[in-house]
């Protein structure tokens, strides 16, 4: 049986990998404890995870873990401290993440965590088997004005040219695991996805925007999707915190089915998808109704961000109606611009995934009524269709 430590565990994707092992993925008996590492104290009550009962997991929620200071042997002594049981961890999910909108500041804040937690932990975890390492689609360069490589992406695809590579942290922290991967028994692979998470926490962003709607306009009100007129069928799959955690315990599982020091994209779907075909089942949820997006230039056409500033007395009384605040998120004018700028496909293929026997997948907009029906569960969502 394995024991699971998963760092950044209250984010979005290191939450998914403990929920699902909480819930017995891929079947009983396979994991015995999941060791949930966060900085912030967060109660059991709080993490909307399942409680643990005979049958499942045991559960160990540690907080404190600070890993953008000290050294290394002084993360080693925490972890000593709060994780006793260190040396039976088999599994490490390297979730942890600090966002920066300087890609080379982001690449040596993210490297220093790496160096102290990571280097700390594989220390410790004489039985180490596996290591994932999530990424996202700035690997295939779909920041860069100029696009290096034209969807479907797919691994073999490469690296992106220098400077553009030294410059983002996917790549200082996959150099950083091949170096202490070499020569030890331990294996790790890299899972790209769609990121939802924080900071671009795309549902959060929607979550927010459209609860506004929701509660000053009420139900049935028009929203169009605000984003590039041109984005309305570009293609994309979606990359739900579920199914990147089940394929995050797949591979960590099947070592020699997933090799060492490889790439894997994964999303919910094989095939991509436009947001027509996303947006009005979203809307619906709220109570709203989906419509393609306005010209950049009509006057109506106000992102999301501005319209929550232009509200920010009405988003104060629907989180007093809600009883807890919205989603908070660290970059939402750079989401609004993001959103004006996706005119481009950016969907994956998933021959590699499904060629190592993962065929799981969810049907769209599967992921976006999980997500929902969990920021309801927390009171952070506002909908004229069911009660908070």
């Amino acid at each position: 049986m394995a024991h699971a430590l998963v760092f950044g565990a209250s984010g979005i994707l290191g939450w998914a990998i403990v929920d699902q092992i909480l819930k017995n993925y891929p079947q009983k008996s396979t994991f015995f404890k999941v060791t949930a590492l966060t900085k912030r104290p967060l109660k059991l009550a709080d993490s909307l995870w399942p409680t643990p009962q005979g049958d499942t997991p045991d559960l160990s929620l540690v907080s404190g873990i600070d890993l953008l200071t000290g050294t290394v042997e002084e993360m080693k002594q925490v972890l000593r401290e709060k994780v006793p049981d260190i040396d039976t961890v088999s599994h490490i999910f390297w979730c942890a993440y600090s966002f920066c909108p300087d890609f080379p500041t982001e690449r040596d804040v993210n490297g220093a965590m790496f160096n102290r937690g990571f280097a700390a932990a594989e220390a410790l975890s004489s039985r180490l088997r596996y290591v994932i390492l999530p990424t996202g689609t700035k690997g295939y360069g779909i920041h860069l004005p100029q696009k290096p490589f034209k969807a479907p992406f797919k691994e073999s695809m490469g690296e992106l040219p220098r400077p553009h590579r030294d410059i983002l942290f996917y790549y200082d922290l996959r150099d950083r695991l091949d170096a202490l991967q070499r020569g030890k028994p331990w294996k790790w692979a890299e899972v790209g996805f769609l990121p939802h998470s924080s900071p671009y926490n795309l549902a959060g962003y929607f979550v927010n925007y459209l609860s506004l709607i929701a509660f000053t306009k009420g139900p049935g009100t028009k929203v169009h999707y605000p984003a590039h007129p041109d984005s309305w069928f570009r293609l994309s799959n979606d990359a739900g915190q579920d199914i990147f955690a089940k394929f995050s315990l797949y591979l960590s599982l099947n070592p020699d089915k997933a090799g060492n020091s490889e790439l894997y994209n994964i999303a919910d779907t094989t095939e991509g998808y436009g947001m027509a075909h996303r947006w009005p089942e979203i809307c619906e949820y709220f109570g709203l109704v989906g419509a393609p997006p306005l010209p950049l230039s009509a006057p109506e056409n106000v992102g999301p961000t501005q319209y929550m500033d232009e509200h920010r007395e009405d988003l104060k009384r629907m989180e007093a109606y809600l009883g807890s605040s919205v989603q908070q998120l660290d970059i939402t004018h750079g989401l609004d611009a993001w959103m004006k700028a996706y005119d481009f496909d950016h969907h994956f293929l998933l021959d590699k995934a499904r060629s190592v026997g993962f065929m799981e997948e969810d049907p769209i907009p599967t992921c976006w009524i999980k997500v929902f029906d969990r920021y309801r569960a927390a009171h952070k969502l506002f909908t004229a269709r069911y009660s908070p």
